[in-house]
């Protein structure tokens, strides 16, 4: 009993003792947590992309909140460039993989040489007042840049966008949508209202033109000389024969959906609008379909741009149409 009483009275002395020590001891040990640095995707669910631009199986997007991104295998991956501004992107246009000119509010605009590498930032001839939001930039067949904007405004640059012209005054309180060229020297705008004017001195003297329509027309664009097409808001759907000097209403079914860009393949027109409508029609705009990018797609798509025997369009998503099959690049957001 005396040797029982002795070693438990040894334990109750010695064990707060090892507590200690084994405290102490773990208390030197140094806990090495791994760190995980979670990158965030390159098109993100809160991404709205305003303009897109095609060359071969490279692709540029431009967007909300100055952001940039860029493919070069047909939309299949991605990778975001950095500009330094942080206002929305409006439109952007390339004459090819390397050199591409972007327009954007409060009268800046962007210009790139080597792919998007680096963005050299450029002032665009804007009017006082105004916000400064310029809305579209296009291509001519002889390469200058035209862009368009609110308060009555189109201006051009012949170098590539880093120096601009305007070519009419800041008279009129009209927001030209898109440009679109018949020829060298014959020219369209499409804007609120249903409003249309034409050029056919290059720029230097525009006509207005009867559409007979009062929703806002937002796209433009000729297939060849003679023979264009307009589409607008409310399903609306104007073509020319005579280069823009008159147009005329086309009847597409039971369309109501608003329709903010047009395309022609080669083969077809193709339009894209609001929850997801795709309104595809023959060279003549005498035959239309009306269906959607996706059955599943009701996201509003506000540009596309022909890349192979599909386009590509931008809007609340990204994607990509081909042989009647829909690809979604980024999240699922609809």
């Amino acid at each position: 009993m005396a040797q029982r009483s002795l070693m438990s009275k040894l334990w109750a002395f010695f064990l707060p003792v090892m507590v200690a020590g084994a405290l102490l001891a773990l208390s030197r040990v140094r806990l090495e947590v791994p760190r995980v640095v979670i990158e965030p995707p390159v098109i993100e669910t809160r991404d709205r992309f305003l303009g897109v631009a095609v060359i071969g199986d490279v692709a540029w997007a431009v967007g909300k909140d100055g952001k940039i991104i860029r493919s070069e295998d047909a939309g299949k991956t991605w990778a975001q460039q950095a500009t330094g501004l942080h206002i929305n992107f409006q439109s952007i246009a390339a004459w090819d993989d390397q050199n591409a000119v972007v327009v954007a509010n409060r009268g800046k605009g962007l210009v790139t040489s080597d792919g998007g590498k680096t963005w050299q930032e450029v002032a665009l001839p804007v009017a006082e007042g105004g916000s400064g939001k310029v809305l579209r930039v296009r291509l001519d067949p002889q390469g200058r840049a035209w862009a368009v904007s609110e308060i009555n405004l189109i201006m051009r640059s012949v170098d590539r966008g880093r120096t601009w012209q305007r070519l009419t005054e800041a008279d009129d309180d009209v927001a030209w949508n898109d440009i679109a060229f018949a020829g060298d020297d014959t020219a369209c705008v499409v804007g609120e209202f249903g409003r249309i004017a034409c050029s056919v001195d290059d720029g230097a003297t525009w006509e207005p033109r009867e559409s007979a329509v009062e929703p806002s027309l937002m796209s433009v664009v000729f297939r060849d000389s003679l023979n264009g097409l307009a589409v607008g808001l409310s399903g609306t759907v104007l073509a020319t024969d005579d280069s823009g000097v008159s147009w005329r209403q086309v009847t597409v079914g039971d369309l109501d959906r608003h329709l903010f860009d047009v395309i022609w393949t080669g083969q077809r027109w193709v339009a894209v609008g609001d929850k997801g409508v795709m309104l595809t029609g023959d060279a003549e705009a005498s035959h239309w379909e009306i269906a959607r990018v996706n059955p599943a797609d009701f996201a509003w798509h506000i540009a596309l741009a022909q890349q192979g025997d599909g386009f590509i369009t931008v809007g609340l998503n990204v994607g990509r149409w081909a042989d009647g099959q829909w690809q979604l690049f980024g999240p699922r957001f609809h």
